[in-house]
């Protein structure tokens, strides 16, 4: 952990900058243009294309951040490193398949419904005889639905980042965890082969071991 802050403070801080300085630039930019939205055509179009814009430079960011921080690489030369290993283990059909987003997001609406729930009934218990019972027991729920999901979202923030950094160490050198988890890469190597045979077969992946897995039981 405290290297990985040190190399994001020292080394790595060049690239963290220049990638998070686009993003800048557009949410600027849109900021500028989001008074107009109601009074202008031209200007809701501009504001939905820097929003493109905003996400997709945000999509490339984490991937090319997360490339950064394992290669050493700077930010433009790590952008077109991961793209272009994705594509050669075509993989770019297979991270945009990805549920984990997805599935920590529904985790993170189950958090705050439960603390919700929580705070409301300490609330409702509590406040037996007041007669703003019901407006207590609404507004506590509502903060502690949004304190609940915020605090959530910081540790799936983090997840969404380790399985970013499995992705990317998986394309880099399969043959280390090969020599370091063989039961890990053995499962990864079926599930690939069995949920994307092209992919796998064109990816030149099993020429990478001296001995390529065996998917007779997929």
């Amino acid at each position: 952990m405290s290297n990985s802050i040190k190399r994001a403070f020292t080394t790595n801080i060049g690239t963290i900058c220049f990638g998070s300085l686009f993003q800048a630039i557009i949410k600027a930019l849109r900021f500028f243009t989001g008074d107009g939205r109601k009074k202008s055509i031209i200007a809701c179009i501009i504001d939905y294309i820097l929003q493109i814009i905003e996400k997709l430079i945000g999509y490339l960011n984490d991937w090319a951040f997360t490339f950064a921080a394992l290669t050493g690489e700077g930010f433009v030369q790590a952008s077109r490193s991961f793209i272009n290993l994705f594509k050669q283990r075509g993989w770019t059909a297979i991270i945009n398949d990805s549920i984990v987003g997805t599935t920590l997001m529904f985790i993170n609406l189950g958090i705050g419904i439960i603390s919700a729930a929580a705070g409301g009934s300490i609330i409702y218990i509590t406040m037996i005889q007041s007669p703003e019972k019901h407006i207590a027991v609404i507004c506590v729920s509502l903060i502690s639905f949004v304190i609940g999901i915020f605090m959530s979202s910081i540790i799936t923030t983090l997840l969404t980042s380790c399985v970013r950094t499995v992705f990317v160490c998986f394309a880099l050198n399969p043959a280390a965890l090969g020599a370091t988890h063989p039961e890990h890469l053995e499962k990864l190597t079926k599930v690939w082969h069995k949920f994307y045979p092209e992919e796998f077969t064109t990816s030149g992946y099993a020429n990478q071991f001296k001995e390529p897995p065996v998917y007779s039981q997929c």
